[in-house]
Order: structure tokens, then sequence, then C-alpha cells
């Protein structure tokens, strides 16, 4: 893979609005020099979409990049880590490949790097968790928080590529070295400028973000590069001090999850069916995506859901569960839930807030209300708590747990800001042993990842569920117009 050049920044006078390489003639689009175009602006009706790193694709042009700097003459404040970060962090000292989460976004006309260097610093200066920086000291990671003060940031020079191969390679490269956890900064800024549309490109360890921060990451650095103001962010670093406080005594939370693992003997969910994988063993990543339902069929889903007292979420594991049990599964799936953690102030913040309650996904829409019920109730104690509570630790049989993740992009905040931007969620790409499925709801109805070890077993079996499921969601649909709802 072609890797990233170091430059030294831009030189005093130096023009810094790029969409031409030096001594270009008349501006051509990079539609008419490649025949791949960089994308039509401004398309309505999608808030979100997300893809894996091995599916994306970037139009060619000028692709900018960022250094950061800090000065570490101050020294920094000590913060905790969540435990999801622990978690991160402790599987990356043992040598695991990393995993970074992507936020892109179009603008119209070339970029300026004047202005977008301004942006990227206020987006740093504006949420806590880009102010830390983890280091790792004998295997125990710990965090500091530096003042925003102390952050530099300054442009590389840039570099003109030919083909989306070459620039998708030179961008992803740069997210692979400088998205990782430890060191300052685990986050990087690219852009890829051209005459008629740009791309812009935030990269961030999974230790910064969550899915909900990447749509926030779209709306903040889109309105800062236009100078647009911005509501309070909030402070995921208070917010994680919080979390790692005892729970208050008498809370019947920590109980409620002792029960919980204690019935299913400590062990954590797993994809229900084989994979092609011996013990222990992994596979580089494959990737499933595709469309489970329109925007007519999302609503009639979603109407169905609330007749028979569950939700959209609730409607979509039970479909899921029947998809599987159509290619051999059983009739009721455990799985892992990611649950926003959110609070009144946290709206707008950058951060992993997110806990993770277990659920069961049933071929009954009751059952599986049911079962997400108890999994919001369980998700009222941070994770922190809740695992710190428990009597034994808890059992892997496989690395990857099953997990299923619902984001109604829709409801996010700033969503309608963002539209019109083509935004995606991009996230990389990890070795894999088992089947985590994440399930987006945008203004064109639902849309699904599917990451699985790629191996001849796991393909066939991972895309016969999602056929599977994208003809149940459209039964359980059908079923409402018709008044048959069971």
């Amino acid at each position: 893979m072609d890797q990233p050049r170091r430059r030294p920044p831009l030189p005093a006078g130096a023009d810094t609005r790029h969409g031409r390489g030096r001594g270009a003639g008349p501006a051509v689009s990079r539609a008419a020099q490649t025949g791949v175009p960089a994308s039509r602006f401004a398309r309505p009706g999608r808030v979100m979409r997300i893809t894996a790193a091995d599916r994306w694709q970037l139009a060619p042009g000028q692709v900018l990049s960022w250094r950061v700097l800090l000065d570490r003459s101050v020294r920094p404040e000590p913060v905790p880590l969540s435990v999801n970060q622990r978690n991160h962090l402790r599987a990356a000292v043992a040598g695991e490949r990393t995993v970074w989460l992507a936020a892109t976004f179009e603008v119209p006309g070339p970029i300026s790097a004047t202005e977008l260097t301004a942006a990227y610093h206020a987006l740093i200066s504006r949420h806590s968790t880009l102010q830390c920086e983890v280091t790792n000291e004998d295997g125990e990671p710990r965090a500091d928080r530096y003042d925003p003060a102390q952050v530099v940031c300054l442009p590389r020079w840039p570099r003109e590529t030919s083909s989306p191969t070459e620039t998708t390679e030179l961008v992803r490269a740069l997210l692979d070295t400088e998205c990782a956890p430890f060191g300052y900064p685990a986050f990087a800024l690219a852009a890829v400028s051209r005459p008629d549309v740009s791309t812009i490109v935030l990269g961030f360890d999974h230790l910064h973000v969550d899915a909900h921060s990447i749509a926030l990451a779209v709306r903040d650095m889109s309105r800062l590069y236009r100078g647009q103001e911005l509501p309070p962010a909030g402070c995921f670093v208070s917010r994680v001090a919080e979390w790692c406080e005892p729970p208050p005594a008498g809370d019947p939370h920590p109980a409620l999850w002792r029960a919980h693992f204690e019935s299913v003997g400590y062990r954590l969910p797993q994809f229900p069916l084989p994979l092609g994988l011996a013990p222990g063993a992994t596979a580089e990543p494959g990737t499933e995506l595709g469309r489970l339902a329109d925007a007519g069929t999302t609503l009639r889903l979603a109407e169905a859901a609330r007749l028979s007292g569950s939700t959209t979420n609730g409607a979509l594991l039970t479909t899921l569960a029947r998809a599987l049990q159509a290619i051999g599964g059983p009739a009721a799936t455990s799985a892992l839930m990611p649950v926003q953690t959110r609070r009144p102030g946290d709206e707008h913040a950058l951060g992993w807030f997110t806990t993770t309650a277990p659920v069961t996904a049933d071929t009954s829409l009751a059952e599986t209300a049911a079962s997400l019920r108890r999994a919001r109730q369980l998700a009222a104690l941070p994770l922190d708590q809740a695992l710190s509570s428990l009597s034994r630790p808890l059992r892997w049989d496989r690395r990857d747990v099953f997990m299923v993740s619902y984001v109604d992009y829709r409801r996010l905040p700033g969503a309608a800001g963002i539209d019109g931007l083509r935004p995606q969620h991009v996230s990389a790409a990890a070795e894999a042993d088992g089947v985590q499925i994440w399930v987006a709801r945008t203004f064109s109805g639902l849309s699904v990842r599917v990451r699985y070890p790629d191996t001849g077993q796991a393909r066939t079996v991972v895309r016969a569920m999602v056929g599977n499921w994208r003809e149940a969601v459209a039964a359980v649909a059908d079923e409402h117009l018709a008044g048959a709802l069971i």
C-alpha cells in the first residue's frame, strides 16, 4: 500500500485553496478525467450511508492531510478510561489490529486548507475526548487530557492522485497509521480537493467515538468549516468519571446483571450457526452490505411493531430470528445490543457513549419486545458499574461476540443539517471470528452491514441470512397491511 508521505507545512504565502495541480491548465472535472464521478452534491433523502473500508472508494483529486502537535511543556490532567475504552485498549496491547471509524462528507468546490485547519482545531477544542492522549505504561493504559491551547494543527503538502484505488489506499493508509489508540492524536483529518465537489474525511480510533458520534462529527465539521454556530457539546471525560464511581447503595441493577449472567453461565453470546472456522482461528473480514427495506416498507414495519407493543428495533430482531431459523438456527438467539447512554447535555458530545445489554431475538414479536424491555432495564446501569459488580469473569468462546446494533439516524441531533452532504460512516477492516451486524434507519429505509470471517461457509450463511431477513421484514410489513399480524 502506498504510504502517505510526511511533508513540511505549507510555506508562507502558499495557495491554500486546492482544486488543481501545480501548473495545471483550466480546471477539469475529475469525472471527466477518470470516468468516475466524484458524486452528485446534495442528493436528498439520505442521512447516513454505512459501509466498510474494504468497500469504500474515493474519487481522485488533491489529497490533503494534517499533522496535530502537542506543546508538552504544560503537564496534562490525568483522566479515567471507561470499561469500553479499557477493553479496546487491552486488545491493542495484546497485538490485535485496532479499529477506526471514519466520517466522510462532501462540500462544493475546492478545499480551503486555511478554513479547514481552523475548523479542525475548533473541533478538537470543542470535544473533550479529542483532547486526550492514551499511553501504554507496562501494559497498563492511562489517559491524560491536554488544554486545547496546547494543540497545533498543521497542513501537510498536498498529493495529487489519479485513480480511485490510489486515492482510497492513500487515505486508508493515513487512517491506519494515525487512528491508533496510543499516542496523540488517535484521530486524523484528510480531504480530497476537486474543482467541483470535494470530500472531507475524519477518522477516529474507536477509543474516541461511537456511531452516534460519526453523525455528530459530520454536522460539527461541516458547520465549523462554514463558520456556523453550534450548540454546547457537553463533556465525555466528565461523564466517564461518573461511570467509574460505584453504584449507589440499594441500587437493584447490579443484582439484575448478576442474575442474568448466572443464568447463562457468564458466557457471552455467539453467532448460532457454524462459520467454517476452527476453534481459536480467525479470518480476514468479509462485508455484506444491503438494503432491508425501502421507506414505505419501513414505515409499515414500524406500525406493525407499534400495534404489537414492540418497536422497530424489536421487529428487526424478530425478523432476524426468523431469518436465522429458516437456515437452521434456533427460534431464539441471544445477542448483545449497544444502547446509548447519552443524557440531557450529552446529545452533542463526541465520545464512546454506549453501554451493552444482552437481548434475545425471538421469532415471537411479543417475546422479543419483553426481552428488549429487560435489556433497557439492565442498560440503566453504566457498564463500568455492571461489570465491576459481577462475582466472576465473563467467558468468551470466540473473540467476536454476536452483536446487533440499530441506529435511527433520523433522530440524531443535527440530522437535517447533514442531509445533502452525502455523509458516510466507514468502519475499518479487522480480522473476524464471528458475526456482527449494524442496521441503520434513514429517511430512505433500512440498510444493513454485516461483518463476518471471510470463509466460504460464512459467506453462504450470511448472504442467506440477509436475503431471508429482507423477506421476513417485508412479510411482517405486509401482515400489517392485511390486518393479520399475530
